[in-house]
This record gives C-alpha cells, structure tokens and sequence, in this order.
C-alpha cells in the first residue's frame, strides 16, 4: 500500500478517536451533544485525503519515494567516503544525483560534491558540474580532483575548447604537479580545439617524455603530430582577408564569406559600404585546418537586409581560388 494512503488512513482514524472521546466525555458531564464543532474539521480532512488520492498523488512523487528508500543508502556510503561495492554497481545515475544533492545540503562532504561532479558530468550537465566541484573546492582548495573536474565542466561547456578559466584551474594543478597525466591530457586536448597549438604540443610533449614507449604512446605521438601540423597551417591562414565588391547592389545589407569547398569556415559581417575587406579569424573556423591549402575556395552570399540569415542571402559571389602569398588573397563581386 502506498506511504500517501497510510497515512491519510491513520489520520482519519485519529480523528475519528478524538471524536468518539470528546463524544464520551460529553456525556459524561451532561453537556449536549453537538458534533458541529469536530464534524467540519472532520469533513474537511476526509474531503481532503480523497482528492488528494484522486487527483493530487503524482506519479514522480512515488518514484521520488522509491529512489530516496533504494539510494540513501548509496548515498550515506559515498558521502562517507566509502569505496563502492557489488550492491552499487546497478544503479541509475539520474536516481542517485537526485538522492545524493538532496542529502549533501544536510551533509556536505567532500568525496560525496565530488561525486555528484562526476555523476552531473557523465549526465551532460556541465554547469551543475562545475557547482558540485566548487562546493568540493570550498572543502578542500588543495583537492586537485575537484579542480580538475571543475576545469572539465567549464570545458564541456565552451563545446570542448580550453577556456582562459579552465586553462588556470588545470595549471594550479600542475604547479603542484608537473607530471600530472590526468592535467596534461586534459590541457592538450582541450588546447588543441582551442586552436592553441602550441599549448596543445607542449602538453603533449610533455606526456610522451613519459609515456613515448608505453601502450599510449601511439595515441600521444599522433595528438602531438597533428598540434604541429594545424600550428603550421595556422600560421599559414594567420590574418586571412578578401576583398568582396558588389555591382549595384544597395549596401548596409547582411555579408556571408565562406571557405570550401566543404564549409570550412564562415563570418558574417554588415557590409555597410563596398568593397570590404573580410579577415577571417581562428574562431570562425568550422573543421580543422585542411591538408591541402591550395585547394581553398572562397566565396560569399548577401542580402540586403541587415540582420538577415544565410537562408535570406540571395545574391552571390561565385567561388574563386585563393593565392595565401597576397594581402588580401582573393577579390569577390556580388553580382544580382
């Protein structure tokens, strides 16, 4: 039977013992006999517990119920800094977050904001990662987990790309310990979808001088060739402008230059008078730079209208090949 049930029926009967003994005194002392008084308060709490059992017993309530009986255990041990054991192992992440945040506001603990950090992050939600490992943090400021997964919720939340945040938490962790794998491949991969190459190169120098002739060494040789690869053709792309023209066509419109032939990278930008000069910017990169520079094509879409989406963007520019040797590498006219 349900918890909710029970106790609407344990009310009810207290009630209904309350009125047989107010009932008995009464008599006793002669006093006359009327139930108004007790029958309202009566009818209410009956009338009450019915609707509530008809309309106002949400099912997530009992589910909530359920998983607070089945986790709290689960709970109790994590924030008592136990190892988990073989009664642990078949659990839902989403039931244990939920037991385990409710307890930690009575309980805080360390390993157990730690743990609700690691459970938000394996369920996709950076940001309430990043919370769970501050409160760890306030814990402990010298707890090189929490900061670590700290500098992951931020890098989860900026799409994989090392953030100026998140580059300080993992080098608190590094000035502690510069032989930190878990810091180090964290750095270098982030780096390296930041575009920070040369970041991104050191650190994975730095894990194969370790690790060069053990099973990750493959893995740590390729990351670091393909740092230098994309720093070289960075170097390559660094400051990369066209010049876009128009032949009558009304400016103060909405300009789109991409580069292919696959979308590589796009800007958009107000065109308030022609011709423009376009720069296109690491950050406006879509893919990695590509193996073949001198198969770059640039073209360009515009619409009259400002603010205007690409789909809105009529008037073209047909794609023309780049020459990376001049300032600005290509001339562009949008034509009607």
């Amino acid at each position: 039977m349900s918890p909710f049930i029970v106790l609407i029926v344990v009310l009810l009967a207290a009630l209904l013992v309350c009125f047989l003994l107010w009932r008995r005194e009464s008599r006793a002392a002669g006093a006359p006999l009327s139930i108004t008084g007790l029958a309202i308060p009566l009818l209410v709490v009956a009338v009450a517990g019915l609707g509530y059992l008809t309309i106002g017993l949400d099912r997530n309530t009992l589910d909530w119920l359920a998983d607070q009986r089945r986790y709290d255990p689960v709970a109790e041990r994590v924030i008592a800094g136990e190892a988990p054991g073989e009664q642990d192992q078949d659990i839902s992440a989403a039931a244990l977050t939920r037991v385990l945040q409710s307890r930690l506001v009575r309980e805080p603990s360390l390993t157990g904001w730690y743990t609700l950090g690691l459970l938000y992050d394996q369920l996709g939600a950076p940001a309430q990662a990043q919370e769970a490992a501050r409160r760890a943090l306030e814990m402990d400021p010298d707890d090189h987990a929490a900061r670590l997964l700290l500098a992951r919720g931020l890098i989860a939340q900026a799409d994989g790309r090392l953030t100026d945040e998140a580059q300080a938490e993992i080098a608190r962790v590094l000035a502690d310990n510069p032989r930190h794998d878990g810091a180090l491949m964290l750095q270098a991969m982030a780096a390296n979808e930041a575009r920070r190459f040369d970041l991104a190169a050191r650190s994975w120098r730095a894990l194969l001088a370790r690790h060069g002739d053990g099973e990750a060494g493959d893995l740590i040789r390729r990351g670091l060739a393909q740092a230098e690869q994309q720093r070289e053709r960075s170097e390559q792309l660094q400051g990369l402008t066209v010049t876009v023209q128009a032949d009558d066509v009304p400016e103060g419109g909405t300009l789109f230059v991409f580069l292919g032939p696959q979308p590589l990278a796009a800007r958009r930008v107000l065109a308030e008078s022609f011709p423009i000069q376009v720069t296109l910017r690491p950050g406006d990169w879509l893919q990695a730079y590509p193996a073949e520079l001198d198969q770059l094509r640039v073209a360009a879409r515009y619409t009259p209208a400002p603010g205007s989406s690409v789909d809105q963007a009529n008037l073209n520019a047909a794609p023309t090949a780049l020459d990376l040797s001049r300032r600005p590498a290509a001339s562009l006219t949008i034509r009607r």
